[in-house]
């Protein structure tokens, strides 16, 4: 066993070499079978770190990610036999295998920087999709070197023939995620979707209830009262993955219904597995009938409409809506304005939490409206993308800020410096100058003094 494990050093030890570009040749590694299981469990270690490391919080783990392991292996192993048949040298099934997988380390621990924490403040998605190309040049040019160590020396066209094996070995693995199974060693879970015994939202009752539901709400919305600033509320929480967007929600509609008067103003619209037979969906048909609702109801030149909004986002930055087994569109900035446009508000304070808040604001912003994102543009929060808990804007914004303050520009920055004390990331804010000026008309919900948006451009 000692001397397996002296070999293993010296196997990862050459393969760091090979992969920082270092002399070192076939002589340097020690090939058995042996030696081939050892630095695949040595690779699989390291994936099941890196996938936790990237994963959820709430994630667990999952035996499916040996799927991905055998089948890169098996990739692996294929082109190597190709490569020795091709060469005539049956060695090299062995010693390929062995010299590529004992130098990945270095590349698998470099491709884990973007996802440290505390550095989704310094990356952007210009700099992870440059990173990408990085690292995959990276392999190529390991697989390449890696077919010329394990060649013999002798032999004709010793070059060529590493730079065409280099492209036999990377090339599977290029195309692996559209023809395997990759999945990851943890997998998120959620207690709530895991349960057998949940409500299908698609059901027919539910889809009646639904209706019910949302005539219901809209019903309900007081009517405007004529020569005072009315503010109404709607949230929207469309990813019924997490807990805790719910609680999101539902803390901030609590906060302005007692503190800012929204009571008999505010309508809430989420996804969860726990209410789909007592709260209405969060989808964009049913948001379009609130706004168009709202649009009905208010004074337009007077009353304000704010909208929190809170939940995960895919690469494109639009709200992701997720109610299996339902299938939802996902909600765009673009998307939001012309709801809004087209219910006729003009007056409005948007709230948006999610990953990259901040790439909703040239869309929405303008003189008559107010954006708060929970994180600029090139930011991704480390709770942005959901959990059982709230996220840690919601909590300082609403839960904390707005709940003791009149004074909407002072709660962010309120907001601002708590997470800033506490190293998360930071929420901006655009102001129209019209809204600023208008704002100073609604008044605080508990202490009646005028709430007034003033001095943020």
């Amino acid at each position: 066993m000692r001397n397996a494990l002296n070999g293993l050093g010296r196997n990862l030890a050459s393969g760091l070499r090979l992969a920082l570009f270092m002399r070192v040749d076939r002589g340097a590694f020690r090939i058995s079978v042996a030696q081939l299981v050892l630095v695949v469990i040595v690779s699989a270690a390291i994936d099941i770190d890196a996938d936790w490391l990237r994963a959820a919080h709430e994630a667990r783990f999952s035996i499916l990610g040996l799927h991905g392991e055998l089948f890169a292996l098996g990739l692996l192993t294929l082109s190597s036999a190709v490569i020795a048949m091709l060469r005539r040298d049956r060695d090299l099934y062995l010693a390929l295998p062995i010299v590529i997988l004992a130098a990945f380390p270095a590349i698998q621990l470099v491709h884990l920087l973007p996802d440290l924490p505390g550095a989704e403040s310094i990356v952007s998605d210009v700099t992870r999709g440059f990173f990408g190309y990085a690292i995959f040049a990276w392999m190529l040019l390991l697989a390449m070197r890696a077919v010329y160590v394990c060649e013999d020396p002798q032999r004709p066209r010793r070059r060529a023939f590493a730079v065409g094996g280099g492209l036999l070995v990377i090339a599977p693995i290029w195309f692996a995620p559209l023809v395997g199974p990759l999945d990851p060693w943890w997998r998120e879970f959620d207690p709530v979707l895991s349960d057998p015994d949940a409500i299908n939202p698609a059901s027919e009752p539910v889809l009646a209830a639904q209706d019910f539901m949302m005539d219901r709400a809209l019903d309900q919305l007081a009517d405007e009262r004529p020569g005072v600033t009315d503010l109404y509320f709607v949230g929207f929480a469309p990813d019924a993955r997490h807990p805790g967007f719910v609680t999101d929600v539902d803390a901030a509609q609590h906060v302005m219904d007692q503190r800012w008067h929204t009571n008999g103003r505010s309508v809430v619209l989420l996804n969860s597995p726990l209410t789909v037979a007592e709260r209405p969906f969060a989808t964009i048909t049913h948001l379009r009938q609130v706004l168009l609702e709202i649009g009905d109801t208010i004074d337009a030149d007077d009353d304000i409409v704010m909208l929190y909004l809170t939940g995960s986002s895919g690469a494109d930055h639009t709200l992701t809506a997720v109610n299996p087994p339902l299938e939802l569109v996902n909600l765009s900035p673009l998307g939001l304005k012309q709801l809004l446009d087209a219910a006729g508000i003009r007056w409005r304070v948007i709230v948006v939490s999610t990953c990259n808040a901040g790439t909703w604001m040239n869309a929405l912003k303008n003189d008559d409206t107010v954006v708060i994102a929970s994180s600029a543009a090139d930011v991704r929060a480390s709770d942005c993308s959901g959990g059982l808990a709230p996220s840690s804007f919601g909590q300082a914004f609403f839960t904390n800020a707005m709940r003791h303050s009149d004074d909407v520009t002072r709660a962010f920055e309120v907001a601002r410096k708590n997470l800033a004390d506490r190293h998360a990331a930071q929420p901006v804010i655009a102001i129209g100058s019209a809204i600023a000026e208008h704002l100073k008309s609604l008044r605080g919900a508990s202490t009646g003094r005028v709430v007034a948006i003033a001095g943020k451009r």
